[in-house]
């Protein structure tokens, strides 16, 4: 369903998959992933009269390999802003999963005037996240956080076998995509996904010129958010948005039954139902 496209942008053109007519939804992905997971929400909300819009995060196709200077999660939302503007001189409606779902809180703390209503799925967004290190049971899930930071020992087993082992127990029952597979086959794509986590910890890898902006974009924002969970996600459990801070007054939290971390994949007609009211 989806058609190919170029996002021409002052900070980059991104490639993007796009379809349907009528008002914008952005959607960003995450990891591991690729922007065909929208696909079935996708089908929904174009049926709905919205075109949606999926860019590739930078690095992550093979026209951006080499654009991934910079890789923390300020650099994202700078990109979502700037292709937002290329999209429309209205603000737009933003969708965000996993990475994305940062990218979506990021970019509506940092550039408000660029969003009008935003969604974010399976991670809480930036202001909600200060004490999920606290919990060692979490500390657990997220082991490839840490060992993502070890040189060699990340590049030899970020493969297809980790992959197929973190969508297993993120979202049980569902199968790897081959997208997925055929996507992370990549080395270089390999190697920009490694640079987004090391971003986490490593300084170099952030943007100077948007430092002033981090004081901001790390703060709750100021616009509504519907913030989605699923209910058996492995990755981080919904007992960790029972106490979800940071959102604006309006927001709220949704944990959908039967889905794990995939939950547009998982229960796409349930999500599409939530995200369609919540544009509305």
């Amino acid at each position: 369903m989806f058609e190919e496209i170029v996002i021409p942008t002052p900070r980059l053109d991104f490639p993007a998959l796009a379809a349907g007519e009528g008002p914008v939804v952005v959607c960003w992905h995450g990891f591991p992933d690729h922007p065909l997971s929208f696909g079935p929400l996708a089908s929904r909300l174009v049926a709905a009269g919205r075109r949606v819009v999926v860019p590739f995060l930078r690095g992550h196709h093979p026209s951006t390999y080499d654009e991934l200077r910079f890789a923390d999660g300020l650099t994202l939302a700078a990109d979502a802003a700037a292709v937002n503007e290329a999209l429309s001189s209205e603000p737009l409606d933003v969708i965000g999963h996993d990475i994305g779902a940062g990218v979506a809180g990021r970019l509506a703390a940092g550039w408000p005037e660029r969003v009008r209503r935003v969604i974010t799925m399976s991670v809480p967004p930036p202001a909600a996240l200060r004490t999920i290190f606290d919990d060692p049971a979490q500390q657990q899930r997220f082991f490839y956080l840490f060992m993502f930071q070890v040189p060699g020992v990340a590049e030899r087993l970020l493969n297809s076998t980790l992959i197929s082992y973190m969508w297993r127990t993120w979202s049980p029952g569902l199968e790897v995509p081959q997208y997925v597979h055929d996507m992370y086959a990549d080395p270089a794509l390999r190697a920009n996904a490694l640079k987004l986590y090391r971003a986490n910890f490593d300084r170099s890898l952030h943007d100077p010129e948007l430092a002033e902006l981090g004081k901001i974009s790390e703060r709750p924002a100021q616009i509504p958010m519907l913030v989605l969970a699923g209910a058996q996600d492995g990755c981080i459990t919904p007992d960790k948005y029972d106490a979800a801070t940071g959102l604006a007054p309006g927001s709220r939290v949704e944990i959908v039954a039967d889905a794990g971390h995939f939950l547009q994949l998982d229960r796409p007609d349930e999500v599409a139902a939530l995200a369609l009211d919540w544009l509305r």
